[in-house]
């Protein structure tokens, strides 16, 4: 399952810890601060050609592949980051969204 991560920050790591536990693929990054990106990679040893947006909007609509987005933003976001990702993943009939 391919998936892709918005927000890079301190609880980004969980996110790729279970991701690896699942065997899904990390398809894209997203952080409005592309330091944060280079921090959790560094932090996962984690591939460094996975693609990497600062607009989670451009991201979702760039990777018509994703079957799923984690978001490890501030809270405030999630609602707003949930509904346009369900509204824009295409890959199944109900996409899958965590936060």
């Amino acid at each position: 399952m391919k998936y892709a991560l918005i927000g890079c920050g301190r609880i980004a790591i969980n996110h790729i810890k279970a991701s690896r536990n699942n065997g899904l693929e990390l398809a894209a990054l997203c952080d409005i601060e592309t330091d944060q990106i280079d921090i959790l990679l560094g932090k996962v040893q984690l591939k460094t050609d996975v693609p990497r947006y600062t607009d989670y909007k451009k991201m979702i609509r760039n990777h018509p592949e994703l079957e799923l987005v984690a978001i490890a933003t501030d809270s405030g976001m999630h609602a707003e980051i949930t509904l346009f990702s369900i509204q824009n993943i295409s890959q199944q009939e109900i996409p899958i969204v965590f936060c």
